[in-house]
């Protein structure tokens, strides 16, 4: 009895090690999302991903050795936190708000666990997993677990006008409307005629009973100035 427990064992592990060898040979061979353009191919590609994430998580969760390099493993933890970020995002373009918190939050959590391993994800994935799961709880009216994801990305780059515009949106909606003021005014300098941020700069500076004034707008220079010509 105890020799075939062993070697039911020994099958399911080579099993195990049989598909994973599989997989990563597939996520080598992948050309990228460039390389793929009828709908058809996308809809395959994305039911490849699911299978690729199921696997993935499948793994991690288990003490079994990675068969392959550590450089390899790098890649396959680097891997799966971009595909739980690429499902998220179509996901969340789908309108199910609460499934691609979901998947980012994992994706984040493969990522301490990375970190836990000696692995570093991207500062720039990081930010956009924080900035795109505050999108998320924005459209479910979670507003202070939008905020706090806001700041997240913020601390990874402060430059991101998309979690300054989500993080005055999630003030606002807290009734903190001078740090929403604030906030938006920083997305502004940013993108200065970008319609959604000039509606809540508008919106906030009417609240605080500030003067709402006009941009400014550049003319475009002349195209017929002759080059080489003289200042006056």
């Amino acid at each position: 009895m105890r020799e075939t427990i062993l070697a039911y064992k020994v099958q399911s592990y080579s099993a195990v090690q049989h598909l994973l060898t599989k997989y990563f040979e597939r996520v080598r061979s992948d050309p990228g999302p460039a390389a793929h353009g009828s709908m058809s191919s996308m809809s395959q590609d994305r039911s490849s991903r699911w299978t690729d994430i199921q696997k993935g998580l499948q793994f991690i969760q288990s003490t079994l050795p990675f068969p392959g390099t550590q450089e390899e493993y790098e890649v396959f933890l680097r891997d799966l936190v971009w595909k739980l970020f690429g499902e998220g995002n179509d996901i969340y373009s789908e309108g199910e708000w609460a499934r691609s918190v979901e998947l980012y939050t994992e994706a984040l959590s493969i990522a301490e666990y990375a970190d836990s391993e000696d692995i570093s994800i991207s500062n720039t994935v990081l930010e956009k997993l924080h900035a795109n799961r505050a999108a998320a709880y924005l459209n479910m009216g979670v507003h202070d677990q939008a905020l706090e994801d806001c700041d997240k990305a913020l601390q990874l780059n402060e430059g991101n006008h998309r979690a300054l515009y989500r993080k005055a949106r999630s003030l606002k909606e807290l009734e903190r409307h001078k740090e929403a003021y604030e906030a938006v005014a920083q997305c502004s300098l940013a993108v200065p005629q970008d319609p959604s941020v000039i509606k809540l700069t508008q919106e906030l500076a009417k609240m605080l009973g500030l003067k709402i004034r006009k941009a400014y707008v550049r003319s475009k220079p002349a195209l017929n100035v002759l080059q080489g010509s003289s200042l006056c």
